[in-house]
């Protein structure tokens, strides 16, 4: 296990040890694998939420070559978690939290703008 997905395991952990996610650490974390998208290492993730639960997908990254600090891409729908589909579904919540987060920007920059 490399360093950088090491820090990806980590974020994925504390995310959803967050009060509005699963309000505590899965009690499993496994890292099945990483794509790049962008330019940007992501890592997939599965997980439960107690011992004999199902395995769940999450996905951490927007890693740089090397880098050890993600771009904020952290994020599970909670859904079941399959390795057929699950790098597809990982990278299409990247695009959906890039999206989002993209509208945030554009209407940061209008209110900004309407200000001057």
């Amino acid at each position: 296990m490399s360093l950088q997905q090491d820090a990806a395991t980590a974020a994925m952990i504390r995310w959803l040890a967050n009060p509005a996610e699963l309000g505590k650490p899965p009690k499993k974390t496994e890292c099945t694998g990483s794509f790049m998208l962008h330019g940007l290492r992501y890592y997939v993730f599965r997980y439960k939420k107690s011992s004999f639960g199902k395995w769940l997908l999450g996905v951490a990254g927007g890693y740089e070559d090397g880098g050890m600090e993600h771009c904020g891409h952290v994020f599970s729908e909670m859904e079941e978690y399959s390795p057929d589909t699950a790098q597809e579904k990982a990278a299409a919540m990247v695009e959906m939290l890039r999206s989002y987060w993209m509208e945030q920007a554009q209407a940061t920059n209008e209110m900004q703008y309407m200000q001057y």
